[in-house]
């Protein structure tokens, strides 16, 4: 919400030692200064489902049907309505499987119930129906059901920017902790009804997905990180994710990297020790601060339907990529940097010209091949095709691994 400038006064020692009493109720401090926040999506990186329609010139949202006061607003005109930013994860909505669509903004725009307000339903009115410029439509919802939830928004703004048309502009709908197809893009249309609801809002159960590795990756064995993010709909806490490596025979805890806001993810990782080659079944599951542990059945959410097959291959130069997939499997080379894409990395491949046995290569390799240009003759530096001449073929191969590195430091 936005907020006024606070005045700056004296305030008596016994009140600021009620207010931390009040704020150590109702939030543990140490675990929130001990974790970070919920990461941000960047906008480039939010994924985007759908294709943009045509956005009208003179774009007007209408809210209609049964109210008392029909309205047709502009963005603008939405503009001048109070605005609240609040943070929230959209997820789109796969139960089993591995395909995971998900990203974390903060949205800003009006609340729904103020809209809804300014409309004035009829006394008879049961349900609200939210139309797309694309033909998409989500509801008819119970208008009670979402007068309860004064979280809904409409929103114009994302990550303090104009919400971008791949997102939704000029206005989405923004139901926190609610199902992604729920979250109606390019708003056309608010419809008021006297007909019952048929559609109730889908909250999401607790649960826990994999980032990385991805399945059927191949990794090394040795020490791995395991990655992903927990989330949960109607404001419930994930309070710990626990993670199986031997197909959910035992789990081990991982570590939450970020404190709690209502509904929006938790990001988690877990150090894996494996020491044998072969394959593994990976599965996660996470559990709220009521003890409940996320449902085992596949589809629905359950743990099983998100599991991820990894092979574990050996490690022979330990930089962490597995000989059947390292491009110098017995030069150590964490990076794997391929400048030419020859498949061979920089750090064993003879073509890199690392003329002067420094780091990246630059200027001074340029100068100790420019003192050989054009001229023929064996063992000649800056001959990086070893044809026996300095010419524009070696530079062209010391141009395209400029500012490389040549090998691991």
């Amino acid at each position: 919400m936005c907020r006024q400038k606070a005045k700056i006064r004296f305030v008596p020692r016994v009140r600021i030692f009620a207010a931390i009493l009040v704020l150590t109720t109702a939030v543990n401090i140490h675990q929130v200064l001990a974790l970070e926040p919920p990461p941000i999506t960047p906008i480039d990186e939010f994924f985007v489902l759908g294709n943009s329609p045509n956005i009208p010139l003179e774009w007007h949202l209408i809210v209609d049907g049964a109210v008392t006061s029909p309205l047709s607003l502009t963005l603008n005109d939405l503009k001048q309505y109070p605005a609240t930013t609040q943070m929230a994860t959209l997820e789109c909505y796969f139960p089993a499987g591995i395909r995971l669509l998900v990203g974390n903004a903060n949205w800003t725009g009006v609340a729904l119930n103020t809209i809804i307000q300014e409309a004035a339903p009829l006394a008879e009115a049961q349900s609200i129906t939210f139309h797309a410029l694309d033909g998409y439509l989500t509801g008819p919802y119970d208008i009670n059901e979402l007068l309860q939830k004064d979280d809904i928004m409409l929103a114009y703004g994302m990550n303090a920017q104009d919400i971008p048309e791949e997102q939704g502009y000029p206005l989405r709908l923004v139901v926190p902790g609610c199902a992604g197809y729920e979250w109606n893009k390019w708003l056309k249309r608010i419809e008021f009804s006297t007909s019952p609801p048929t559609m109730a809002l889908n909250h999401y159960p607790i649960h826990a997905r994999i980032f990385s590795p991805k399945n059927r990756e191949t990794i090394a064995i040795g020490t791995n990180t395991i990655r992903g993010m927990a989330f949960a709909g109607n404001e419930i806490e994930i309070t710990s994710v626990e993670v199986s490596t031997d197909e959910g025979i035992t789990w081990e805890p991982a570590q939450l990297l970020n404190y709690f806001i209502p509904n929006v993810w938790k990001h988690w990782e877990f150090t894996w020790d494996v020491a044998q080659v072969g394959e593994y079944q990976i599965f996660t599951r996470a559990i709220d601060s009521l003890g409940n542990i996320q449902r085992e059945q596949v589809g629905n959410f359950g743990w099983r339907g998100f599991g991820l097959l990894v092979t574990v291959d050996t490690d022979e130069d330990g930089d962490g990529a597995a000989d059947s997939i390292d491009n110098c499997p017995s030069v150590y080379n964490p990076s794997q940097k391929d400048s030419d894409g020859d498949g061979k990395g920089n750090a064993c491949d003879d073509d890199c010209p690392n003329l002067d046995e420094a780091n990246p290569v630059n200027f001074r390799d340029f100068s100790i091949l420019s003192v050989n240009w054009r001229i023929i003759g064996p063992d000649l530096a800056g001959d990086l095709n070893m044809d026996l001449s300095v010419d524009m073929n070696d530079l062209a191969i010391l141009t395209g691994y400029w500012l490389s590195d040549c090998y691991e430091e």
